[in-house]
C-alpha cells in the first residue's frame, strides 16, 4: 500500500477454518475499497494459517499476524489496534459475513457524526439457513444507549467501527475473557466517550455452536456483574445485594424474568439517578426489558402491571415513535434483504424470517 488507509478492520481468528473465506471474501467485495484488513491468528491448530496465506497472497490489503502463544480474543483484538494505520478502527468476526455497503455507509456516518466515538449497526442473525432481524424499531442516541447499558448490551461487538484514537487510548480489558465488549462500552459512556447505532442493516451475524456464547455461561455470569456494578457505581451508586441475584438472572440473561422485581430495580434506578441519564431513556430502557419479557410470553396481566409504573405521556410517546421508526426500519431492511438474495419465508409483517 502506497498511501495510509481510512479505515483498518481487525479481525482475531482461533480455529475459524469453517467460515474464514466466506467472511473475508465479504470484506474483499466492499463497495468502499480504502482499507487494511489486519488479520490476527491467535495459535489455530486447523486450517487457518493455510486458508489466511492464500487470501493474504491474493490482496496486499490483508495484513496477517500469528500469535506465538493463544492470546485469547481481548489481547490479540489489541495487538490488532496497535497494528492499525486508518483513522477508524472497524470490528469484524471470522464467522460473520459483510453486506457490500457496510464499510461504505459506516464511514459515511462517523465522519458526518464527528462527535460520535463509537457506532455500531443493525443485523440479520444467521442460524440453520434462517436469517432473522434485529433491533428493529428501537432508539440509536446516544442517551437511550447509555440507559440501556443498564439492563443488556445494545452494541452488536462485530458491527462496530470506532475512532482510533479512543480505540488506542482505552483498549480492551485482558483480564476479561467473553465480556471485553460490554466492558470496554460501558469505560467508555464513564469516560464521557459519545456512542450510537446506524439504523441499517448492514451485517450478517452468524449463530453456532461454537461460540463464546454459547460455551462460557457461568463465567459470562460473573463477568457481566463485575461489569456492571462498576457501571451502576460510577453513574449511579452500588447495586444493593438484593437485586444483584435478580439482576443476573432476571434482568441481563432474562433467565428468570420476575415483572415486580423489575419493576423494583426500575424504581431503585430512577431514585439513585442524579442526572447521569435522562429520565426519557431510563424508562425506555425498562419499558424494553418489559418487551422483552412479552417476547417470553410472561402473563399479559403481569406485563399490564408492570406498564403501569410509566408515565402515560412517555408511553403515548414511545409508542408513536416506535410505529414511525419500526416502518422506517422495516423498508431498509426488506432493501438489505433483497440486495443479498434473500427471500421471506415466514414470521410476521413486524418481524419476518429470510431465507437465501
Amino acid at each position: 500500500m502506497s498511501k495510509l488507509p481510512k479505515l483498518s478492520v481487525i479481525m482475531s481468528v482461533y480455529n475459524g477454518e469453517s467460515y474464514l473465506c466466506e467472511a473475508v471474501e465479504s470484506v474483499l467485495n466492499q463497495t468502499c475499497t480504502d482499507f487494511e484488513l489486519i488479520i490476527i491468528n491467535d495459535c489455530s491448530t486447523d486450517r487457518t494459517a493455510e486458508i489466511l496465506d492464500g487470501l493474504s497472497k491474493r490482496d496486499e490489503r490483508i495484513r496477517v499476524y500469528t500469535n506465538e502463544v493463544n492470546l485469547k480474543l481481548p489481547a490479540s483484538l489489541n495487538k490488532a489496534i496497535s497494528l492499525c494505520r486508518g483513522d477508524y478502527i472497524l470490528r469484524m468476526d471470522s464467522d460473520d459475513l459483510c453486506l457490500p455497503k457496510r464499510f461504505e455507509k459506516q464511514l459515511l456516518f462517523m465522519e458526518n457524526n464527528k462527535d460520535v466515538d463509537l457506532s455500531s449497526i443493525r443485523f440479520l442473525t444467521l442460524k440453520n439457513g434462517v436469517y432473522l432481524p434485529g433491533g428493529c424499531g428501537g432508539r440509536t442516541d446516544n442517551e437511550a444507549l447509555k440507559a440501556m447499558l443498564l439492563v443488556t448490551n445494545p452494541i452488536l461487538h462485530p458491527g462496530v467501527i470506532m475512532k482510533k484514537e479512543v480505540a488506542c487510548e482505552l483498549m480492551y480489558d485482558t483480564t476479561l475473557t467473553c465480556t471485553e465488549d460490554l466492558e470496554l462500552w460501558t469505560r467508555m459512556v464513564l469516560k464521557g466517550k459519545k456512542i450510537a447505532i446506524l439504523p441499517e442493516y448492514l451485517l450478517i451475524y452468524r449463530l453456532h455452536d461454537k461460540q463464546i456464547t454459547s460455551t462460557t455461561l457461568d463465567r459470562q455470569h460473573k463477568e457481566v456483574l463485575l461489569v456492571e456494578e462498576k457501571y451502576y457505581k460510577g453513574l449511579l451508586s452500588h447495586i444493593p445485594d438484593e437485586i444483584k441475584e435478580f439482576y443476573i438472572s432476571g434482568v441481563y440473561f432474562k433467565e428468570n424474568a420476575d415483572v415486580d422485581k423489575l419493576i423494583k430495580l426500575f424504581k431503585w434506578v430512577k431514585a439513585n439517578n442524579k442526572g447521569a441519564f435522562t429520565k426519557a431513556a431510563v424508562s425506555y430502557a425498562f419499558l424494553e426489558m418489559l418487551a422483552e419479557y412479552k417476547r417470553q410470553e410472561i402473563p399479559k396481566k403481569n406485563i399490564i402491571k408492570g406498564m403501569l409504573h410509566f408515565s402515560p405521556l412517555f408511553l403515548i410517546k414511545e409508542i408513536l415513535r416506535r410505529k414511525q421508526c419500526a416502518k422506517s426500519d422495516l423498508c431498509k431492511l426488506y432493501k438489505a434483504a433483497e440486495e443479498y438474495g434473500l427471500k421471506r419465508t415466514g414470521g410476521n409483517d413486524a418481524f419476518p424470517q429470510f431465507e437465501k
